[in-house]
């Protein structure tokens, strides 16, 4: 199988790399194995030790700070979980985020979860992570470049000659750019910066009209990337109804006025939107917001990130839009075993590849990278297990959803795959494997 600009839709690119060397959690079968851990110096930055791939879906004891308290009382410890929006931390790194305090105040988009006499557990829910996020050091400017290095020698590995990543900065853009003009960039890397708040919107569209006139031959400045609900996994991604067993819809982490605010002056500014929107709730308001726009005579590119559920409705408002859609199908390899327990009937409309083909509605497929390992096999053994259990099956080839559509960017590019496996790649001409 030949693939042209193999591509990974959905990826973050730095932290693919970052978290390769990271402490791995994925095999913790509770949290009795953390005294199994082997902790090296990388494994911390500052005085922080973080780890990453913990999944409590099938565990008999509930993650507790005081379980790493126990190993590591004397240090903060932020291990997050595979979704990436979960943080279980220790008393220390409460201590140090503010939020050690008997009924803590309620974080807006976010969770703090607390025992029966109202102390954290040392769960924390996305916008609730961001307590913690802001503490550990940054990295310097060495580290996010042998991150991005590191990402890419994974990227070529797995066969992808192009990604699209969801969450730079101004100081990732400017090493790649680095790394570029050096010719250590065997990618062709669409970027999107991560607003985090309203409040710096100013200053990203500034930045990034700037890097979309200064873009190199393998890097391109798309746009603004924005998290509106959480995971599924973690019970964040917004829900049209309740998860089951619970009172909770989700999380929305934006205010809608705000949204419409980040659509209409990106795209004022010549900029795509793209919006991380897991459950059925989110997404179809999301959608809604730029339908309203695009009636007021604002316009532009809206990109739909993950789109797990989708409603038969909002795919079809979906048709007046200039929207695509970028689906992770190895997601339900990992989704699967708890998906229907969690929400129902909801399962019905999850993984809407065939809807959005019926609707004539655009989509790629991506990895979520390093939140599932970029892998063409993994998307291809999802799509036909993901059949086999009742998924409306795709139709046509899947490789027409892992090829960049602009094959003129980085010309000769392709991958050649034998029992779905790399064997061949090749970026501008130059075989790399």
């Amino acid at each position: 199988m030949r693939l042209e600009a193999c591509f990974d839709s959905h990826v973050h690119w730095a932290a693919t790399g970052e978290f390769s060397g990271r402490l791995r959690l994925e095999n913790l079968t509770g949290p009795s194995d953390l005294n199994q851990l082997k902790i090296e110096r990388h494994h911390r930055r500052g005085e922080w030790l973080l780890g990453f791939g913990w999944d409590e879906s099938t565990w008999s004891l509930k993650p507790d700070r005081r379980q790493l308290d126990a190993l590591w009382g004397d240090l903060p410890v932020a291990f997050s979980r595979c979704d990436g929006h979960v943080f279980w931390v220790n008393t220390e790194a409460l201590k140090l985020a503010g939020l050690w305090r008997q009924h803590p105040i309620p974080v807006a988009g976010g969770r703090i979860e607390v025992d029966g006499n109202g102390w954290p557990t040392g769960i924390l829910v996305d916008q609730a992570r961001e307590r913690i996020d802001k503490l550990i050091p940054k990295p310097s400017a060495f580290e996010v470049r042998r991150d991005l290095l590191t990402g890419v020698k994974i990227f070529n590995r797995a066969g992808f000659t192009h990604i699209r990543d969801m969450t730079c900065d101004e100081a990732q853009w400017n090493e790649a750019v680095h790394l570029d003009q050096a010719g250590l960039l065997t990618l062709a890397v669409e970027e999107y910066l991560w607003l985090h708040d309203l409040n710096h919107l100013d200053a990203l569209l500034d930045f990034a009209r700037k890097a979309k006139a200064g873009a190199t031959p393998n890097l391109r400045m798309m746009g603004v990337k924005i998290f509106y609900d959480g995971a599924l996994g973690s019970e964040g991604a917004l829900l049209s109804r309740c998860y089951h067993g619970s009172q909770s819809h989700g999380l929305q982490l934006w205010t809608q006025e705000a949204v419409k605010e980040v659509l209409r002056r990106s795209w004022e500014a010549g900029l795509g939107v793209a919006v991380h929107s897991i459950g059925d709730r989110a997404s179809a308001e999301i959608v809604a917001l730029a339908s309203e726009l695009v009636v007021g005579g604002s316009r532009g590119p809206l990109h739909l990130e993950h789109a797990e559920i989708l409603q038969g409705q909002t795919v079809e408002m979906m048709k007046s839009l200039d929207v695509e859609c970028h689906l992770q199908p190895a997601h339900w390899l990992s989704d699967r075993k708890w998906l229907a327990e969690k929400v129902g009937d909801l399962t019905h409309h999850a993984f809407p590849w065939r809807k959005l083909q019926e609707a004539d509605i655009r989509f790629d497929f991506g990895s979520d990278a390093p939140i599932d390992p970029p892998a063409v096999r993994r998307t291809l053994q999802a799509l036909r297990e993901s059949a086999e259990a009742g998924v409306p099956r795709l139709l046509g080839m899947p490789t027409a959803h892992m090829s960049h559509r602009d094959l003129s960017w980085a010309p000769n590019s392709y991958s050649i795959f034998e029992d779905e496996e790399p064997r061949h790649v090749v970026f501008r001409g130059e075989h790399l494997t």
